[in-house]
């Protein structure tokens, strides 16, 4: 029991494995969870999406400007400029995924894969949950600085049609024109945007 709530079953529905550069990786669970309150006796029934959270990084380049990508994403069947991010690698156990490497190792392979960049200099600067509504996946945010370009290696399937530097006035202008459209991203810039600010 946590929080006064009492988990009564757990059926795992679903796991989504991706071939990747390591192998075959398991990316997340979905399950069907019923839920007693034990304040009030209350049982629910809901779909969880249970996920060992998630890594995004602002690469900062020495001008100070902001490195994002153009990347197509199959769900939302468009390309979004978005931060550099990727999944942590996890394992399953007792219907949760646990990671199983540090937030930090993940921010660093991801950008290396997504943008060939290595960064001197990491700082994390949050971190927040997706969607609690019907996941626990966590959001870290990192800032990484003192970028050398190396190669990437996508993984496959993954779409990067371009990587490009951008001013913070740019980024504001993108973003009041709606152009940034994807939330971990917006979360990155507006801890980058707002630290450039004071």
């Amino acid at each position: 029991m946590r929080n006064g709530f009492k988990w009564l079953e757990n059926k795992t529905e679903y796991r989504e494995v991706r071939k990747s550069a390591h192998g075959e990786e398991l990316r997340w669970l979905v399950n069907r969870e019923t839920i007693r309150n034990e304040a009030t006796g209350q049982v629910v029934t809901r779909s969880h999406l249970r996920h060992p959270g998630i890594c995004v990084i602002a690469p900062l380049t020495d001008d100070g400007e902001i490195v994002l990508m153009r990347q197509y994403h199959y769900a939302a069947d468009e390309y979004l400029w978005e931060l550099s991010a990727g999944t942590l690698e996890g394992r399953e156990e007792h219907g949760r995924m646990i990671p199983t490497e540090t937030p930090e190792e993940c921010a660093q392979r991801e950008l290396l894969e997504e943008t060939g960049y290595e960064a001197r200099e990491w700082e994390k600067v949050c971190e927040c949950y997706a969607m609690p509504g019907s996941s626990d996946e966590l959001i870290h945010v990192f800032f990484a600085r003192g970028l050398t370009q190396r190669e990437q290696a996508l993984d496959e399937g993954e779409v990067i049609a371009e990587l490009r530097a951008f001013s913070r006035a740019e980024l504001r202008a993108m973003i009041e024109r709606n152009e940034i459209r994807d939330a971990k991203t917006l979360v990155g810039l507006f801890y980058a945007l707002s630290r450039a600010d004071g």
